[in-house]
């Protein structure tokens, strides 16, 4: 569609967005409050709106609110002329009764009024935001947007703030039937509901302000002369008679007309309900009452090639027609509609990338839901993997960083490094030869190679190890001290040579600088894949055998453990949640396997004592490098699993914290505690992932569509295959968060130029590190702003890549809502039998999910056959399968059978 050009405002609008440190209220009573109270919801108004939110169902008391909701910003115009500001002093407020306010912005010499209304309205607050034309001519409203700033989880040192006054914000922008939801950090109930009503329609959100921009399009000044702020604003900033665009949107911009003052037409209003819910469920049933849309997809919205999906709309409207975006490219098929309201499609994409279905619906109203069509999956995890070691590798001898995986640059199409370094410089520069944007590179090629072999990328990971993690960013055995240690920022080069490292102004410079906990993961999650790769294909391996390989992750291992607490006591291993290790289980087990009990005993100790304090000694441990970070979502529900499934003994003295001069112990110690902690950390997980909202980057995935959302969803999958007494929403959720951010690799079709996001076969592999919800924004990479979509660089991206591998499965499940179902599959149904042809990308796991039994079954190598169904006989109780033999040689592959029903086979 063609995109909109806007010109720049002949005014300067300056607006400071606020973040509170706790509630706002004001004295009851006095000058210019107003409030609505009852069982349901508490509101509190002053001269500039709504000033407080809270439910009285709230222990804690929290404000949603950090500056007032409801007064809206208007741009407009008289015929041609310039773009002006409504104006919004002299307010006059008019309680009509106890339950409505009015209040009315009207400067007689002014052409527009604006009248916003507030009013109690059964277990909710609604308000109305009406502009008039009172002028003879007609006036043109070229944007309309609505702040709703918000208390968010803040602040370093009090958890109490983060997590019991802060709140994370959901949107979802769709026309009509758009909402906004708020949850506390900690995920504990009740929730805040922001709905359209009818007649009232979102179009767009942008990054610079907090402002949902209504029917209208955007038309603000130059962005540069603008204070920067989170959350939601404007689109497009134009100087004059110069067509420059910043920013795209999915759904069209609107301007709107309004007729001369006593004529029809003469205003536009849009209105908005606020209401809280107890849960998800309850939120759901919400958005069904007040005439919106509850919406639910399988497998997810980002759909691979060869896989189609169903999604049931639950409304009390009347649906008349779902329009597909590319009509000849898409196939929407009709399914059934329910005694309870649900209609249930099914759809299937032919065309790569984005893909709109406009859903029309009581004549004249619109609501969207946004998919994203990719390769076949098993398409995209090969491509990735030969990309990097074809396109991101440094080799050069002469160069210190030989051997280096760094970062590829999407819009340039090149290989950023040390000596070309774009613009990643000072500190930044970390991220091209050091710390998890070059370190989480190889450990994806590792695991991917552990599953599906391709003999040059093991030798380029070899390649790494050699020349460049050996004796540079690691220590060896040989060096004393801290042998195994590995190096941090800025990069290896610079800590092992004193003048260079004289020249950091950094306090704990002055000790080894192998302190930082985060680089240790990567490395021993490297070493245990290629020790995987070694005991498999031995032939594939030079620079270790197996034995040297576990080795080597052992003594990784146990430096990760050692070192950060010796050294820097900020970087505390046992308190916060690192990506990727997780990996120490299945270490622990193979060192058992190899005789090695000791070394096994050891590791197995160290992670019980972090697992000890998650469950006991911190009542909000969600927080890794940052105070509530969405990277410890992998490692709390793994550290949770464990406590539910193993028995710990108590202790004394479990560990010393340095840092508060404590010691922790844990005279009594129980399973059942570790699987209370474990509902805590899953529903604090729901508080950044989108559940709710139908977009592709949004559902299932943490709120930038990054790295960070397949790793909190193997959670969440796991969760649902493993705990969950009713499964349903968690494999419908989980399964969406592993298929999320496969949207942001840059793959395709010689007839598609080779990617959606960056074309060219030069980027044919590459990936986003994030993805920019907003038109145009701040992204955190170095505070860049950023036009929505991916993110030109790759990053971090690869540690999520690496979750693939965790997470991967065909699950064949018996919905109560879409009935059978193979998540990641083909399947087809004959006589009670389900054949279903895997497609999840790398073939060795398979679920079968009833009401009345989960099964699964896992190959430790070589996968099922491509192409080839597996039969299950619900009649039988038997399952047919052909597996195919990926290494070419005689050896023996392990089965193993996962029941539900005995969790220590699990």
């Amino acid at each position: 569609m063609k995109k909109p050009v806007y010109y720049h405002l002949n005014f300067l609008l300056v607006i400071t967005v606020l973040f509170s440190a706790g509630n706002q209220a004001w004295s009851q009573g006095g000058p210019g409050s107003y409030s609505f109270t009852g069982d349901d919801i508490i509101v509190e108004l002053n001269r500039n709106g709504i000033s407080r939110v809270a439910s009285p169902r709230d222990q804690y008391n929290a404000n949603v609110v950090s500056s007032p909701w409801g007064r809206a910003e208007v741009a407009y115009r008289i015929g041609p002329g310039d773009w002006l500001s409504i104006y919004t002093g002299n307010t006059d407020i008019e309680q009509v009764s106890d339950d409505k306010l009015v209040y009315t912005s009207d400067d007689k010499g002014m052409p527009l009024t604006m009248v916003r209304t507030y009013e109690k309205v059964g277990r909710g607050v609604e308000f109305t935001v009406r502009i008039e034309n009172k002028h003879w001519v007609p006036v043109t409203i070229g944007d309309l947007a609505i702040p709703f700033q918000t208390t968010g989880p803040r602040g370093f040192s009090n958890p109490s703030q983060i997590f019991e006054q802060g709140y994370t914000k959901h949107r979802y922008i769709a026309g009509n039937s758009s909402f906004i939801y708020f949850t506390r950090a900690s995920g504990e109930p009740p929730y805040l509901m922001v709905m359209t009503k009818p007649g009232t329609a979102l179009e767009y959100f942008d990054g610079r302000y907090e402002y949902i921009h209504s029917g209208v399009s955007s038309v603000r000044p130059d962005v540069n002369m603008l204070p920067i702020g989170r959350g939601l604003y404007s689109d497009v900033y134009v100087k004059p008679e110069e067509e420059v665009e910043l920013g795209t949107w999915r759904m069209e911009n609107t301007t709107k007309e309004l007729a001369p003052e006593g004529e029809p037409g003469n205003y536009i209003e849009y209105g908005f309900r606020l209401e809280w819910a107890d849960s998800y469920d309850e939120m759901r049933d919400i958005l069904y009452e007040n005439g919106l849309f509850d919406t639910r997809v399988v497998p997810g919205m980002t759909v691979p090639q060869g896989l189609s999906a169903k999604f049931s709309l639950r409304t009390k409207n009347t649906i008349d027609s779902i329009v597909a975006e590319y009509p000849d490219d898409t196939r929407i098929r009709f399914l059934e509609l329910n005694d309870a309201d649900h209609h249930i499609y099914e759809v299937e994409f032919s065309r790569l990338g984005e893909n709109l279905l406009t859903i029309h619906y009581n004549s004249s109203e619109k609501t969207i839901l946004e998919f994203f069509s990719t390769e076949p999956v098993e398409t995209l995890i090969q491509k990735r993997s030969r990309f990097i070691t074809e396109s991101q590798q440094h080799r050069d001898s002469a160069k210190w960083y030989n051997g280096l995986y760094s970062v590829w640059d999407m819009n340039e199409k090149v290989l950023r490094g040390p000596d070309n370094t774009g613009g990643f410089d000072y500190w930044w520069g970390y991220v091209l030869a050091s710390d998890d944007p070059a370190l989480c590179k190889a450990p994806y090629v590792a695991a991917k190679n552990v599953y599906l072999p391709v003999d040059k990328e093991i030798e380029s990971v070899e390649y790494y190890i050699e020349n460049f993690v050996w004796g540079g960013l690691q220590r060896t055995d040989q060096e004393e001290p801290y042998p195994y240690g590995i190096y941090g920022t800025p990069n290896w080069k610079v800590l092992r040579d004193p003048v260079l490292r004289a020249g950091i102004r950094n306090r704990y410079m002055d000790v080894t600088a192998v302190w930082r906990s985060y680089d240790y993961p990567h490395i021993f999650m490297l070493y245990y894949h290629m020790f995987q790769i070694a005991e498999y294909y031995p032939d594939k391996v030079s620079f270790r055998d197996a034995e040297g390989y576990l080795e080597l992750a052992y003594q990784t291992a146990r430096a990760y453990f050692i070192y950060p607490w010796e050294l820097m006591p900020y970087y505390e291993t046992y308190q916060w949640g690192f990506y990727n290790e997780l990996v120490l289980m299945p270490l622990i087990d193979d060192l058992e396997r190899y005789g090695r009990q000791e070394e096994a005993d050891w590791l197995r100790a160290e992670w019980e004592k972090k697992v000890k304090y998650f469950v006991y000694d911190d009542p909000y441990p969600y927080r890794s490098e940052y105070p509530f970070d969405r990277t410890a979502f992998e490692s709390t529900y793994a550290l949770a699993k464990y406590g539910t499934l193993y028995d710990m003994e108590p202790s004394e003295n479990t560990w010393y914290n340095k840092k508060l001069d404590i010691w922790y112990s844990h005279p009594e110690v129980n399973r059942e505690d570790s699987r209370e902690f474990m509902d805590r950390q899953l529903w604090a997980g729901l508080a950044v992932r989108g559940w709710l909202e139908t977009s592709y980057y949004q559902y299932g995935s943490d709120f930038s569509l990054s790295y960070m959302a397949r790793m909190g969803g193997w959670g969440i999958l796991d969760y649902g295959l493993v705990f969950a007494d009713n499964p349903w929403d968690w494999l419908q959720l989980g399964y969406a968060s592993y298929l999320s951010s496969f949207a942001l690799i840059n793959t395709g079709t010689p007839e598609t130029d080779y990617g959606y996001w960056f074309p060219g076969k030069e980027n044919d592999g590459a990936t986003g590190w994030a993805f920019n919800r907003s038109k145009y924004g701040r992204i955190w990479l170095q505070g860049r702003n950023h036009t929505r979509g991916a993110w030109n660089y790759d990053g971090e991206a690869d540690l999520g890549h690496g979750a693939i591998f965790r997470m991967s499965a065909t699950i064949l499940a018996n919905d109560p809502l879409f009935g059978w179902f193979a998540y990641g599959g083909v399947m087809s149904e004959t006589a009670g039998s389900f054949s279903v042809i895997p497609k999840d990308g790398v073939r060795n796991r398979f679920w079968v999910v009833d009401d009345d039994e989960k099964v699964g079954i896992e190959l430790t190598r070589d996968g099922f056959k491509r192409d080839t169904p597996l039969v299950y006989s619900q009649q039988e109780g038997t399952l047919t399968m052909h597996i195919e033999n990926r290494a070419g040689d005689s050896h023996e592959t392990i089965l193993i059978i996962k029941s539900a029903d005995d969790w220590e086979l699990l």
